[in-house]
């Protein structure tokens, strides 16, 4: 990968939604906090939801620039491209 990529990691909800709130939430908020490389939390439309301190150290940019944008803001047409093809992929095996 290209040093100034952009990767993206997807992290699923458990399998009963009911423990979402209970531990899942709490376990992938350390998960995305602790991570090493930066990590984004996005919508299926691709606005970004949450994003871990690596995130704001490699675009230099503050929290409030980056949360409700749209991940088109920061990644090449390219790397668009590739995630909205890996959505359309999770998408239909989940249906």
């Amino acid at each position: 990968m290209p040093e100034n990529a952009v990767s993206t990691t997807t992290l699923a909800a458990p399998a009963r939604p009911d423990t979402l709130k209970t531990h899942g939430s709490l376990d992938a908020d350390i998960i995305i906090k602790n991570a090493p490389d930066p990590v984004f939390v996005s919508d299926l439309e691709g606005k970004i939801l949450s994003a871990n301190d690596a995130v704001y150290e490699l675009l230099g940019f503050r929290t409030d620039e980056v949360l409700e944008q749209s991940l088109s803001r920061f990644l090449s047409p390219e790397e668009t491209r590739e995630f909205t093809a890996a959505l359309d992929r999770g998408a239909i095996a989940s249906s």
